[in-house]
């Protein structure tokens, strides 16, 4: 008995609802399929590229924070220890790879990981490694023969000082190498890093690339910009700037071995060649360069050597030697060759305040330094030194007396040795200065103002000014560079340009990434 057509449309709908059922759940589960590969994907990135960010920021740390020479980087580790050790992963002044795993030990991390369970590669440039000769500031990676490091590809960048890599999975690289996971001695970073686009991440020859991921390529790559360190030493080099300065002002306001003392901060250096060695600052000039300059004082308009009595310089100028009768009547001393002498430049650079003046002898013996004197005459701007009156005794008086030093940290800071005065401006109200007033405002001279900044900005008796490196955007040339007749436009930004009396802060921008710093309060 046939099925009538009723009961035949019944059975089609509900075969047809069950094939649509069966289409439902089987998109269904390639849906949920997909998403979770999807998920899977997006967390094995996400896990990635916070080991990368990571690996970054601990880098960026470790050269701020370097007390010998702020903006150096550690070598690459190559034997995967995670430690960068003198004689294995630095030889000498030198590293003894440029490419290798990232020390994650040194650097004080965990043992970072990728996706795939590798850890970390990591190349940089040869003049930010570790104990290198090359002086490190804020123009080194765009100096004319630099040997910064380049991205191309999906990424490209210029003017890196490291780069760090996610390894990823083995795979064969595109010059037919089967990559094999492992290091014995050395690691090999063929085994480790791929080429895409002709270019061999392995070869550490300061061009790297970055691509799409494929069955021959796998790296992740993450730049370390010049700025991303150099942002922080600016800050830091700024910081201690404005610290000697204040050191230098407090130490002769507080001597205690010098008649009319005060606080006063150095004259400036005219800004006219940043490029050339640290220099002494000139008489009464208020804003240019710090007056970095290590070249010592030497003494003038002293009586000069007659018939045996007299003074005579000796150790480069430095050292004032003199010789002087001294005849007694009863309690009346008098000199046969009164004794004073002058240093004239002592506002003009970091100098330290006199120690108690001189070593006397008399007739070959030691009596100390009774009655000589420093004197500080701030109307003149220079310090003066005195043999004013004798002791109770006769005969041949010997002087020795050494000019006032200039300040130790010079020949031992990071900042000298980097040539951080290329890349700092400066300026002090003269109420400043060594014949101010000790005072700013009002009736006194201008006191600065560093705009957005916490109130109150305008009160600043000096500011250090930091020039960051020369801006493209900003129409600044390539350093080093004289500013005259170009201007101080070459090296400052914004407000900053004149150097007084008014200084801005601001966001870094394409145009814009000076950081001025008040030095007082």
């Amino acid at each position: 008995m046939k099925p009538r057509p009723a009961a035949r449309s019944r059975q089609r709908g509900i075969v047809a609802l069950v094939l649509v059922a069966v289409l439902l759940l089987g998109g269904a589960a390639f849906a949920f399929s997909s998403f979770n590969l999807t998920t899977v994907r997006v967390d094995r990135d996400r896990s990635t590229n916070e080991a990368l960010a990571r690996a970054k920021d601990a880098l960026i740390a470790y050269a701020a924070a370097d007390t010998a020479r702020p903006g150096e980087l550690p070598c690459p580790d190559v034997n995967d220890d995670g430690k960068l050790v003198i004689n294995e992963d630095i030889i000498g002044s030198a590293c003894a790879s440029l490419i290798g795993r990232l020390p994650w030990v040194t650097l004080g991390l965990p043992d970072l990981r990728d996706d795939a369970g590798e850890r970390l590669w990591y190349t940089l440039s040869n003049d930010f490694h570790a104990n290198g000769p090359v002086p490190l500031n804020s123009d080194t990676a765009y100096r004319a023969a630099n040997v910064s490091l380049t991205m191309t590809g999906t990424a490209p960048a210029t003017n890196l000082v490291a780069i760090v890599f996610s390894p990823g999975a083995v795979l064969t690289r595109t010059d037919g190498r089967v990559q094999t996971r492992g290091c014995g001695a050395a690691c090999d970073p063929r085994d480790f890093l791929d080429i895409a686009s002709g270019e061999d991440n392995a070869d550490a020859n300061r061009t790297f690339v970055s691509a799409p991921r494929s069955e021959t390529f796998n790296d992740r790559l993450m730049p370390v910009f010049s700025d991303d360190l150099m942002r922080l030493v600016e800050q830091r080099a700024a910081r201690e700037l404005a610290q000697h300065l204040r050191n230098h002002y407090d130490a002769w306001m507080n001597t205690l071995d010098v008649t009319g003392t005060k606080g006063f901060y150095p004259y400036a250096v005219p800004f006219v060649d940043p490029s050339a060695p640290a220099q002494a600052g000139t008489i009464g000039n208020t804003g240019g360069l710090l007056p970095l300059s290590t070249a010592p004082l030497t003494w003038s308009n002293f009586p000069p050597l007659v018939a045996g009595q007299g003074c005579e310089t000796v150790s480069g100028g430095t050292v004032l030697r003199c010789r002087t009768t001294i005849a007694c009547v009863g309690f009346v001393c008098l000199l046969g060759t009164p004794i004073s002498a002058r240093i004239e430049n002592v506002a003009t650079r970091f100098v330290d305040p006199p120690l108690p003046p001189a070593v006397l002898r008399l007739n070959g013996l030691s009596i100390g330094s009774s009655g000589a004197s420093w004197t500080l005459n701030t109307a003149a701007r220079r310090l003066e030194f005195d043999y004013t009156h004798a002791l109770i005794a006769a005969g041949l008086l010997e002087l020795e007396v050494a000019a006032p030093a200039t300040s130790a940290w010079l020949a031992t800071s990071w900042l000298t040795a980097n040539n951080w005065h290329q890349n700092a401006g400066y300026a002090l109200s003269p109420g400043y200065a060594i014949d101010g007033v000790d005072s700013c405002g009002g009736a006194a001279p201008p006191c600065f103002t560093v705009t957005n900044t916490a109130a109150p900005n305008n009160d600043k008796h000096a500011v250090v000014v930091m020039t960051g490196r020369a801006l493209p955007s900003a129409a600044q040339m390539a350093r080093p560079v004289a500013p005259l007749p170009a201007g101080l436009n070459q090296f400052f930004e914004g407000l900053n340009a004149d150097l007084a009396p008014v200084f801005e802060s601001n966001m870094r921008t394409a145009t814009f990434n000076d950081t001025p710093v008040a030095v007082r309060p």
